[in-house]
């Protein structure tokens, strides 16, 4: 009964060292981006699905905005054209601006 005690314990402590790195790690991260941001080194993924884009992904574009156009619910806009909701959403928000 003692050893298994000693061994959650210990369990506990480890996660609990874990834990506190992971979060001295992403609070450096943060400071980094913030820091590389206002050098204008860090912009985050460029947007594939825009009205600039070229090719397919201009096709795609089109397509989405057509269909809110209509009044199409963002769930048959994923189903027709296999985009993720939260792209389709980002592309309605920006048609509202």
């Amino acid at each position: 009964m003692i050893i298994m005690i000693k061994s959650i314990e210990k369990s506990d402590l480890l996660s609990w060292m874990a834990e506190k790195e992971r979060n001295r790690i992403k609070t450096a991260q943060s400071e980094h981006i913030d820091i590389a941001k206002e050098r204008g080194a860090f912009k985050g993924k460029p947007r594939k699905y825009h009205a600039e884009a070229k090719g397919k992904d201009r096709l795609i574009y089109n397509v989405v905005v057509q269909l809110l156009k209509q009044n199409e619910s963002v769930v048959n806009i994923h189903r027709e054209t296999g985009l993720c909701r939260n792209t389709i959403y980002s592309i309605k928000r920006q048609l509202e601006k």
